[in-house]
């Protein structure tokens, strides 16, 4: 979830997001070793009855003979593997619009699913990542030039509908399914691509529409191991675009007490045809970014319009807000999210203003020129074109929630969403909770790059946990600081990439929660931080196994499935600890993980000890299934760390050992930081790594 710095899931609440074996299974979890349909030989011709009023099903020429042999799902695992790759041809399309670097994404996916051999770098923490993959690359100059190399392999082009933009997705599967690529009219005919289906002018811009025509046409084609879920577009900065500060909140304030309308001028720019008028955080270290209950419009005294964010009145106006979470009313954005209302200037108005009803800490910046382009969003699909899989972007919740439960209905339990859903942080909680009530494992992972290729890099994973001690606790406060995040497999890649190279970092005791399921998606990552790490990183599980869910939505008969999978990733990999998450309430806590969730772990999965989110008071009792504690969740900087823990131990600490479990938000905090926080601790507190924490927890424990 959440979605972020680098795409996160970064929230309203400490800890949101964000801002995916063992025996005994049972004939259900048996299953997921068989090979999909798509997997078998390849696609059947398409067929099927269309939905009422939707396009009739395509009519394509029969697809070259291929199957995916590179792409195997194994027994137990959430995620294919791929075929060892030998060598990589290394290409940079930053330079490259979005609808380029779909063609070439798209591509990618074709090619490395025979064998990894494109590796393209869409972001400077790729090009990072090379040097350390343990096969030999080739710098490719040219990266349109693939398609020549490759063009023995292409059937031909998808053409998608900007008009429609969902059938960008659409138009992923189609390819997929007839060893194609994705990509405009232009660009086929530009590389002399035949044209195998036309998307354009077959659809309405009706997501809803476009999906279960997608779902009903094509599904029986592809793999039933994974569902995806892509925004079909993005949208990119514009170079050059001058804002001016309107309106700046100076202080922290997290308590609503700023709450006010204030209004902003807008008459400075009535030359442009629009206003943009932008919302973002004043101190995005700490997640209490501008929330907006309400915007009023008025033109030379008259009021023009009015809407409260989140209502048909609003759509009109949100220019971008792909950046915010909207929530019963109100709109807000934390971190580095932000959002973008557009105002047209009336024709002959002498002055234009907008108010807002506006509260946390807030900046709001205008401009009279069009500040973003929209671009097809090409993270991850690669993959989803690798394996066959059908690539939806529908909210979970609201009219769309039933939709979305009908594609997951169609999973087997122990399947994956690998992706993230619409509308971050509502998205994620209903997301996640809709997919667990399915049996469905969430793999955060729309901003991964290169799955398709770095899942063939093979690197050694095992590792063996370090032996429990025997060391008793003394009269001291143990404290073990938890980067999170660590479900997301982007964020295992990229953010997680940039804290690994802070120097500051083996200063102080850290715990890294990752995931892992990069044991299939990039076994060569987690190689390299098992290689780097120093005696003061510890790689723990992050939420909640093998793959994001919670637990307690899952059906009681089911949920064997997934600690059963969880054991067998953790016993590979050496993870012994887990952050987990149970299914937040209305009002976004988190409820103690129940006692039958537990033993399903304690059943499954060899573990030191499980720390969540919650209310940090909470601990397990003498005796539990599993040692449990519920983790502290500060936000800001060290000194608002440092405060909170002292709060706890002048609440809680009496004779005897007191253990404090610290969730670091990952997307602000740095190994730096922690190194200064530390520092500034009082005496009689000791910091250490989470397996030592759980050793002296459950000692303390045995009187």
């Amino acid at each position: 979830m959440s979605h972020r710095n680098l795409p996160s899931s970064a929230l309203r609440r400490p800890l949101g997001r964000r801002s995916a074996l063992g025996a005994g299974l049972g004939a259900t979890a048996l299953a997921l070793g068989a090979a999909s349909p798509a997997a078998a030989g390849g696609p059947a011709p398409l067929a099927g009855p269309a939905a009422a009023g939707a396009p009739a099903a395509p009519v394509l020429p029969a697809p070259a003979e291929r199957g995916t042999p590179g792409v195997r799902w194994k027994d137990g695992h959430v995620l294919p593997t791929f075929a060892r790759a030998t060598s990589l041809r290394v290409a940079d399309p930053r330079e490259l619009d979005g609808f380029a670097q779909t063609l070439l994404v798209t591509l990618q996916g074709l090619v490395n699913r025979e064998r990894p051999e494109i590796y393209l770098v869409l972001d400077e923490v790729d090009a990072t990542w090379v040097p350390d993959l343990p096969v030999p690359t080739e710098t490719v100059e040219d990266p349109l030039s693939l398609v020549e190399t490759y063009r023995d392999r292409i059937a031909g082009a998808v053409v998608y509908d900007m008009d429609a933009p969902d059938t960008i997705n659409v138009a992923t599967t189609l390819a997929a399914l007839h060893g194609g690529v994705a990509a405009t009219a232009e660009l086929a005919a530009e590389h002399g691509l035949e044209i195998l289906e036309d998307l354009r002018g077959r659809f309405e811009d009706d997501p809803a529409a476009i999906y279960a025509w997608a779902h009903e046409t094509l599904w029986e084609q592809c793999t039933h191991r994974m569902l995806v879920g892509l925004p079909p577009t993005r949208t990119v900065e514009v170079d050059g675009v001058a804002w001016t500060e309107a309106l700046r909140w100076p202080e922290q304030t997290r308590d609503f007490s700023n709450r006010e309308v204030r209004t902003v001028d807008l008459s400075a720019h009535l030359d442009a045809e629009a206003v943009f008028v932008r919302m973002t955080d004043a101190f995005p270290e700490d997640g209490w970014g501008p929330d907006v209950y309400g915007v009023t419009v008025e033109a030379d005294g008259a009021q023009i319009a009015a809407f409260t964010p989140g209502a048909p009145e609003e759509e009109p106006f949100l220019f971008d807000g792909s950046g915010s979470t909207v929530l019963e009313g109100h709109r807000f954005a934390d971190g580095g999210g932000r959002f973008i209302y557009r105002i047209a200037v009336p024709e002959g108005a002498t002055s234009l203003s907008v108010s807002l009803d506006i509260v946390n800490q807030f900046v709001v910046s205008i401009t009279g020129t069009s500040p973003t382009r929209v671009e097809p969003f090409v993270h991850f699909r690669d993959m989803a074109a690798a394996t066959d899989a059908l690539v939806v972007w529908l909210p979970p919740s609201g009219d769309s929630g039933s939709q979305f439960t009908q594609l997951l209905d169609a999973l087997e339990p122990g399947s994956a969403f690998a992706g993230w859903f619409a509308n971050d942080v509502s998205g994620e909680w209903s997301g996640v909770t809709l997919c667990s009530q399915a049996g469905v494992i969430v793999v955060p992972a729309d901003w991964y790059a290169n799955g398709s290729a770095l899942s063939g890099v093979a690197a050694d994973v095992h590792h063996v946990p370090a032996r429990r001690s025997s060391q008793r606790p003394e009269d001291a406060t143990y404290v073990t600081l938890i980067f999170g995040e660590g479900d997301n497999i982007q964020y295992c890649q990229r953010h997680l990439r940039a804290l690994w190279d802070d120097p500051a970092r083996g200063q102080v005791p850290i715990s890294w929660t990752v995931s892992p399921l990069l044991e299939d998606a990039g076994p060569a990552l987690l190689r390299h931080l098992r290689d780097t790490g120093t005696d003061n990183d510890l790689l723990v599980c992050g939420p909640s196994g093998a793959g994001y869910t919670y637990g307690d939505s899952w059906p009681e008969d089911e949920l064997a499935v997934y600690t059963g999978i969880t054991g067998g990733y953790l016993a590979r990999t050496g993870l012994d600890v887990i952050y987990g998450y149970t299914t937040p309430t209305p009002d976004g806590d988190n409820p103690v993980m129940p006692e039958r969730v537990l033993e399903a772990y304690a059943r499954d999965v060899r573990l030191r000890g499980i720390m969540q989110t919650g209310d940090p008071y909470e601990i397990s009792e003498p005796g539990a299934a599993v040692p449990l504690i519920a983790a502290l969740s500060p936000f800001g900087d060290p000194e608002s760390y440092r405060t909170q823990i002292e709060e706890m131990i002048a609440e809680r600490k009496g004779p005897g050992p007191l253990f404090i479990a610290v969730h670091v938000h990952a997307w602000s905090f740095t190994p730096s930081k922690a190194a200064e926080l530390v520092a500034s601790l009082p005496e009689g507190v000791r910091v250490v790594l989470a397996d030592e924490f759980f050793d002296l927890f459950r000692r303390s424990q045995e009187g």
